[in-house]
């Protein structure tokens, strides 16, 4: 080491402007011969580059920074050092530099300030643990460079922080919308949130399947919004109030959500139906108002309701104005025709799928 620099005469004799100097000199000179170096002397060079660091102002650091950005062989300790420095002079490595591990990015993205975070966000490829960490820690900048970065990879708790936070930010939209990778979830979900605008460009740019569930997406966000327009006229909070006290003198089945339905009360009909199901009384009110009734008689299939039990259904809240004489008479004669054991693996992969236990 001493062969190469006397820090302590170069600490000692040296003005400012000529540690500067050495310290370019010394880069310049790495960054010319980097490919011909073996490991020995790389570590000597790394030493020496850390040790002079301590000596010498940002203005030679960022320098330094530059040189060794795009270097694949670059010394790893003064990479490192360098990352954390102020972002004038971080920026180059953060944003280029091969030799950052996605331990060291994981370490610079949980630590250092929103502008290392941007810059680390438009690294070529950014792994999912970082983004991560980005999306949770970032400010709206640091969001907008991950959704912008085709090559950053984004789990879907991710994706979902960004729709959410899109919702008031046109220009994230607009970058999410120009994404190849969006999962069917995430498509549906930004349907949701988007402008007209961000909806016709998922069409517009995504590949085939993509504008598929686009268009499928948007047809159950619409149907979504019409089911709620529908069901916000009853109130299932004091209906499952009054089902509750029934309880207490009989138990809720086929029977009870009968003589329920028949009486013309269809929250309280729904929330025994949910009951009888074992699922959530939000599922079973969207099953219940659907203009496609198709889930809610795969669900009374499995359960065994009688054909009268479902007509009474059928006839009752919204499916009264929602179904004419002819869907109420074909969603009866597909009913009546329905295969119970092909009913119950349907109901059971889809509780598989959003983790419902068996009623």
């Amino acid at each position: 080491m001493s062969e190469l620099v006397d820090f302590d005469r170069v600490e000692s004799t040296h003005t400012q402007a000529e540690r500067n100097r050495l310290m370019t000199h010394v880069a310049q000179l790495y960054a010319l011969s980097n490919d011909r170096i073996n490991p020995e002397l790389l570590a000597v060079y790394d030493d020496v580059l850390v040790r002079l660091a301590d000596l010498v102002e940002e203005e030679a650091l960022a320098f330094v920074a530059e040189k060794l950005a795009p270097l694949v062989k670059a010394p790893k300790g003064m990479v490192r050092k360098l990352a954390n420095e102020p972002i004038h002079v971080a920026r180059p490595v953060l944003e280029q530099s091969p030799v950052l591990t996605e331990v060291d990015l994981t370490e610079l993205a949980s630590e250092q300030t929103q502008d290392h975070l941007e810059a680390i966000a438009t690294r070529q490829q950014v792994p999912t643990t970082v983004t991560s960490i980005l999306v949770d820690r970032g400010e709206k900048p640091v969001k907008l460079k991950v959704a912008s970065n085709q090559g950053a990879r984004i789990n879907e708790a991710s994706y979902s922080k960004l729709v959410n936070e899109s919702r008031s930010d046109q220009r994230l939209q607009d970058s999410l919308a120009d994404r190849e990778d969006l999962p069917v979830s995430v498509v549906r979900a930004l349907v949701e949130v988007a402008s007209a605008s961000v909806r016709q460009k998922l069409l517009r740019h995504g590949r085939p399947e993509v504008a598929k569930r686009v268009t499928e997406a948007a047809g159950l966000a619409a149907e979504r919004l019409s089911n709620e327009q529908w069901l916000a006229r009853y109130d299932f909070d004091a209906a499952y109030r009054t089902v509750s006290m029934a309880l207490k003198k009989q138990p809720v089945n086929e029977a009870s959500v009968q003589s329920m339905a028949r009486s013309g009360k269809f929250a309280e009909a729904v929330v025994m139906f949910s009951m009888c199901a074992g699922v959530s009384l939000e599922e079973a009110k969207h099953w219940s108002v659907r203009a496609d009734p198709k889930p809610f008689l795969i669900v009374c299939k499995t359960m065994g309701f009688s054909s009268e039990t479902v007509a009474a259904f059928l006839e009752l809240g919204p499916w009264l104005r929602r179904l004419d004489r002819t869907e109420r008479e074909r969603a009866m004669f597909d009913y009546d025709t329905l295969d119970r054991t092909a009913a119950d693996r349907v109901f059971t992969e889809w509780k598989c799928r959003r983790g419902v236990r068996a009623a």
